[in-house]
């Protein structure tokens, strides 16, 4: 968005500045133009000779502490430049500043974009016999487990309490990796 200010009244009474001393705007677009008075309620005005552009050409405003005029470029106007003329103090001051109006080029609407589908993968459904050998793989090592504590339990094994426990765990340890690693 285009936007020239002009200070009124800052400098002195009837005191005119302008924010620059040129301004480029697209055809189709608007310029913005803000006063701000610093003194007493003041008579400003625009005028230009641009109907190639605009179909604007003359405003008296009436400022009282700040204001915004409007001025709109045809949508069909073609490249160039015009001065806005800007009028204070009865005719007493005045100073322009240069429009440049550019052709507006039409933007491209943005292409969507596209991701590529990843494939459906369908898990893998277990056959009948692999889940039962599945089964029987964590089950092992509780059985055999159960059956060294059992030849423990009738003597047929002639080891210390402790050594025992130890090697119930490993192998309730070792049934647990097994199952765990047969899950994945």
């Amino acid at each position: 968005m285009a936007i020239v200010e002009i200070q009124l009244n800052r400098l002195g009474i009837n005191s005119l500045e302008l924010s620059t001393d040129a301004v480029d705007v697209s055809a189709g677009t608007a310029l913005h133009i803000r006063f701000v008075n610093h003194g007493s309620p003041t008579h400003a005005t625009l005028r230009c000779e641009a109907s190639a552009y605009t179909d604007f050409t003359y405003e008296n405003i009436y400022v009282e502490g700040e204001s915004e005029l409007e001025i709109k470029m045809k949508e069909d106007a073609g490249t160039g430049s015009f001065d806005m003329q800007v009028i204070t103090g009865y005719g007493m001051r005045r100073e322009a500043f240069t429009i440049n109006v550019l052709k507006s080029c039409p933007v491209p609407a943005p292409e969507p974009i596209i991701f590529p589908e990843e494939p459906i993968v369908e898990p893998k459904r277990a056959s009948v016999g692999a889940g039962a050998g599945k089964a029987v793989m964590i089950l092992i090592m509780p059985i055999i487990a159960a059956i060294i504590i059992a030849l423990w339990q009738f003597g047929y094994l002639n080891i210390d309490g402790h050594a025992m426990t130890i090697i119930v765990y490993l192998v309730m340890l070792a049934g647990v990796i097994i199952a765990w690693r047969s899950v994945q």
